[in-house]
């Protein structure tokens, strides 16, 4: 039993302090819990306990003090960590927890000497009891938000703790009253070593409880940071897209609520049920703003053309769809270097929509002719959205259609253009689409454009620097422009100010170098090498100084243009990196 003992105390030390050294790789947690550091003093507390009674089988003196004053602070600040997951709750500072732990140390070492070996089992086995019991409170006082499978798994821990505590109890009282002579935890029975051993293994179960509700956690900040980068990506991309579409920005507006109710009717009819989840259908609805993004690659003569197009400017346009396939999958391999091929997530929900809404369920559309079922559902949906808006809409070669033209239309198209089903949903959300279509209607100032047919060359220009404009302004990207001369700043859009939290005002007085550390004064001197000899540079990585002084790192890229006057500027793209650097 002795050898059992010992081996047991140390072997349990050993795995414990492996955890120990693990509580050390959650940074993030640690950032947003002032008190994490009770993670690792719990596990390095039970540590040095396993270790007390380790040294304890050897020579009782201290060690045994060492092992069991460990072992309660060990309960004691696990269930302080448990507190500090609801930010509402006060908790005890680290100073004066070390401060009662030396002073107990030194009270335990006091009843070791002076009282006996049942008064103190019966004082440790009542003093985890009592912290096991308020663990378990705690548990279900936490937030709803902390709620999750883990936490009930630590709620039936704490149970099973305090339960192998109140048995050893009981155990005691009984090996008492029958005269039994014990003055170590080495001269303990089988039964009465076994709840022992129970009871402090148990301890093990609680930490694997935590450590999953710590990764649970991560998990759950990084999933919402790829929301959060995800949601950036497409605010850019779409911006991108407008910028250079000959629709009107209500059009994608509508669109996008169009999809939406086509893909839930289809679900609640019935149809493709298996690959119309939820979240599946958001990340359609996200992804049809970049129908049309292929048009970034449409030359003014064509996109902005105003009359009908020739057949060779009309096989040009129909490249749109392939070129947007194209720039969706080289900014997938370019923000990801570890997608799933199968997971279906809005990137690849945008390719399929982009490549394939001009296909035809017949077979007879581009830009691969494909048919039926080969067409991704995305792009299936996309189409009937696409062409009910298009008809609707006034355009440069043709009238607006009333709602009713546009439903026969569609119906006509059945099975031919459209896929039936999807026609079918249509024709249950009809009025739906003409609602949407009433609450969204193009603006007068953007119909103008497709209208006046005698505008001049500086007119037809005025809707693309309008949505330039809108782009620079509210991009989730920081973007600048700076004389080439004198590097101060000519521009600034709302990112890059909420960067560096500077008024506009405030920093249109500053120069480049004004927010740059002086230790990169050689990288900036590499860099406007770059910049004069090939005209742009980067993506460089650096950081930049905020108003309060402190500094967040950056990823920065520019390129240089001219104004009308033929002065030089550089038009720069910057990227806060902070939320990056933290992970």
């Amino acid at each position: 039993m002795d050898l059992f003992n010992k081996a047991f105390y140390l072997s349990f030390a050993l795995i414990v302090l492996v955890i120990y050294l693990g509580s050390f790789s959650h940074k993030e947690i640690q950032l947003q819990n002032k008190n994490y550091h009770y993670w690792p003093i719990a596990l390095l507390l039970m540590v040095a306990a396993n270790l007390g009674f380790f040294f304890a089988g050897i020579e009782p003196a201290f060690f045994l003090s060492v092992g069991n004053t460990s072992l309660a602070f060990s309960a004691l600040a696990i269930v302080l960590f448990i507190r500090s997951w609801d930010s509402s709750n006060s908790s005890i500072s680290k100073n004066t927890f070390w401060v009662a732990y030396l002073l107990s140390l030194l009270a335990y070492e006091f009843l070791r000497v002076y009282a006996s070996f049942n008064a103190r089992v019966y004082l440790m086995t009542g003093l985890l009891g009592v912290l096991s019991l308020v663990g378990l409170v705690e548990t279900f006082l936490l937030p709803k938000r902390e709620m999750s499978a883990q936490v009930m798994v630590l709620k039936g821990t704490f149970f099973a703790h305090l339960l192998l505590v109140t048995v050893r109890a009981f155990n005691l009282t009984y090996s008492i009253s029958s005269g039994s002579l014990v003055t170590t935890i080495y001269q303990e029975g089988a039964i009465t070593g076994m709840l022992r051993a129970l009871g402090v293994a148990s301890n093990l179960l609680i930490y694997l409880a935590i450590g999953n509700i710590l990764l649970e956690k991560v998990w759950r900040k990084e999933e919402k940071k790829s929301a959060s980068t995800e949601r950036k990506m497409l605010a850019s991309l779409n911006s991108l897209a407008m910028a250079r579409d000959n629709e009107t920005g209500a059009h994608i507006v509508r669109t996008k609520a169009y999809v939406r109710r086509l893909a839930w009717r289809l679900r609640d009819q019935g149809s493709y049920v298996d690959q119309l989840s939820d979240r599946t259908i958001e990340q359609i609805s996200d992804a049809a703003p970049l129908h049309d993004i292929g048009k970034v690659g449409i030359p003014d003569h064509i996109l902005y053309k105003q009359g009908a197009l020739t057949k060779d400017e009309w096989g040009v346009m129909k490249t749109h769809a392939f070129i947007g396939e194209s720039v969706l999958t080289s900014t997938k391999v370019q923000l990801s270097d570890g997608y799933d091929d199968d997971d279906d997530d809005v990137i690849d929900l945008a390719i399929q929509i982009a490549g394939g809404h001009h296909e035809q369920w017949s077979g007879g559309g581009y830009p691969r002719g494909l048919k039926g079922l080969a067409i991704p559902l995305a792009a299936r949906i996309m189409a009937l959205a696409d062409t009910y808006d298009a008809l609707i809409s006034e355009r440069v070669y043709k009238e607006e259609w009333t709602h009713d033209q546009a439903v026969s239309e569609i119906l006509s198209k059945k099975g031919i253009h459209f896929d039936p089903l999807v026609v079918e949903a249509f024709m249950q959300e009809q009025d739906h689409f003409k609602e949407i279509a009433q609450r969204h209607k193009d603006e007068a100032l953007e119909g103008k454009v497709f209208r006046d047919l005698g505008q001049t060359v500086e007119q037809k220009l005025r809707r693309t620097e309008e949505k330039f404009e809108f782009l620079f302004k509210h991009s989730p990207i920081g973007m600048a422009m700076v004389d080439h001369a004198t590097g101060d700043f000519l521009e600034v859009n709302d990112a890059l100010l909420a960067y560096t939290q500077y008024t506009k005002a405030e920093f249109l007085k500053l120069s480049f170098w004004d927010i740059t550390p002086p230790e990169y004064a050689n990288q900036e001197a590499e860099q406007i090498a770059q910049l004069n000899s090939s005209g742009s540079f980067g993506p460089n990585y650096k950081e930049y100084i905020r108003k309060d002084g402190s500094r967040f790192p950056i990823s920065i890229r520019g390129f240089i243009l001219a104004d009308a006057d033929g002065r030089k500027l550089v038009w720069g793209v910057i990227e806060d990196l902070s939320s990056i650097k933290q992970v």
